[in-house]
């Protein structure tokens, strides 16, 4: 036996009926039903363009690797230009003496050997301010030492032996100032790069 729809229509002809609505889904026994969902209970989709974070000694931090040695990388540019344009203003606009370091490359030429050294000092600081990271409780007080005692070392080397007050002085000033530079440039980048990680 058939029975007509809504429309009064019987057969093929008539309106097919729309699936039933599902059954509304109470919460479980004893929560209340206007009871809201705890955020840690909530399914967060995964994000497919979240940064990589690499683990650190505080399991509640993590470091993005990627804009960390970007950031890096950027010093490391930064502080071969000022070792570039230290040399060239003292030594070719001023017409002073500059003492280099050694020159490991056998390049002859101060700009080279400046500019060779500052990004060598930058990439080195980089490298041991992520182990530090990855190793330490506090990675900006060790990174800030440890930088404070490479750069005393390095300005004091030129006043080693035989030396010229001025030449021996200003090679100790440029020293300072690459050693600054690296250390403000990626203690900015670590507070950029170092975030809290969700548990």
């Amino acid at each position: 036996m058939s029975y007509p729809d809504e429309d009064g229509r019987y057969g093929p002809a008539a309106r097919a009926v729309p699936p039933s609505v599902p059954p509304h889904q109470y919460p479980p026994e004893g929560v209340p039903p206007d009871t809201p969902v705890p955020a840690s209970d909530a399914i967060r989709p995964e994000d497919p363009a979240a940064p990589a974070i690499a683990a650190t000694e505080d399991p509640r931090l993590g470091l993005e690797v990627g804009r960390f040695w970007a950031g890096a990388l950027a010093t490391v540019v930064v502080c071969a230009l000022i070792g570039l344009v230290a040399a060239f203003l003292l030594t070719d606009v001023f017409d002073l003496e500059l003492q280099p370091p050694p020159d490991f490359f056998g390049s002859g030429s101060n700009l080279v050997i400046w500019t060779v050294v500052g990004a060598l000092f930058a990439l080195i600081a980089s490298i041991v301010l992520h182990l530090l990271v990855m190793s330490t409780p506090r990675p900006r007080t060790f990174f800030g030492w440890v930088v404070a005692l490479g750069t005393v070392i390095l300005a004091a080397a030129p006043f080693a032996g035989d030396f010229e007050v001025v030449p021996a002085t200003l090679s100790a000033l440029v020293w300072i100032i690459i050693g600054v530079a690296t250390w403000s440039l990626l203690t900015g980048v670590l507070g950029r790069t170092l975030v809290r990680r969700q548990r």
